[in-house]
């Protein structure tokens, strides 16, 4: 959580000079909660510019867009058309160049309302789930790399079958909706997970009495990721 860390830091010294300009009359014609939100707004979508989060990026823009309607003479659009529309777009941008390069082995699968539960194994793996609900099962017994991918739906992933032949990274890229990891408790797990108007919660904690270390990447946003040690 180094970076989030980082961007508090500077959102609250931000805050602190705010705070007093304020108080000496130099920004007479903006609150200083717009100011303070325009800061954490413009570092939201950067972020979302930075990993390509298309969701992150563009709900930033319209939240931009509220807070500024008047100046900017789109008070007809604001509250729901913008949002509205930052929705509908970042689903179509997901859709059109959210995929992210795979690796020549991997396994891809992309799952709806109407998906049962299985398993799959590989060395690489790349799962997607859009506005459904899944259940699966990683079976690998050289697990190297996976790539979890859900919007607007429920996704829930086991890795208790799954073997670590030394270091193995899961990527989390969670929108509007929630991911549910279940990993061995005898693993090493480096958490790396960020989040953006969403939550990340532990359930246990990870004991590393295996060589086994599992490094988590990724975020959330408008959404949950919820780990489990079993």
């Amino acid at each position: 959580m180094k970076k989030q860390k980082i961007f508090l830091g500077i959102f609250f010294i931000v805050m602190a000079l705010v705070v007093i300009v304020s108080k000496l009359g130099i920004l007479p014609y903006v609150g200083v909660f717009s100011i303070l939100a325009t800061v954490f707004l413009i570092w939201m979508a950067t972020d979302g510019v930075r990993h390509r989060n298309f969701y992150e990026m563009l709900f930033a823009v319209a939240f931009l867009g509220i807070i500024y309607d008047k100046p900017l003479g789109i008070e007809a659009l604001t509250p729901w058309t913008v949002l509205a529309a930052a929705l509908f777009l970042s689903i179509g941008l997901s859709l059109l160049f959210g995929g992210k390069k795979k690796q020549k082995h991997s396994i891809e699968i992309e799952w709806d309302s109407d998906s049962s539960n299985c398993s799959f194994g590989g060395q690489h793996i790349y799962y997607k789930n859009n506005f459904g609900s899944a259940i699966r099962y990683i079976q690998s017994d050289h697990f190297c790399k996976a790539h979890l991918e859900n919007n607007f739906g429920s996704m829930t992933v086991y890795f208790d079958n799954a073997i670590i032949q030394g270091e193995a990274t899961v990527k989390v890229d969670n929108n509007f909706g929630e991911t549910v990891l279940y990993i061995p408790k005898e693993w090493t797990v480096q958490n790396e997970l960020d989040h953006v108007f969403g939550n990340i919660s532990e359930h246990g904690s990870p004991l590393g009495t295996s060589s086994a270390v599992l490094r988590l990447k990724g975020d959330t946003s408008f959404g949950n990721i919820e780990i489990f040690y079993v």
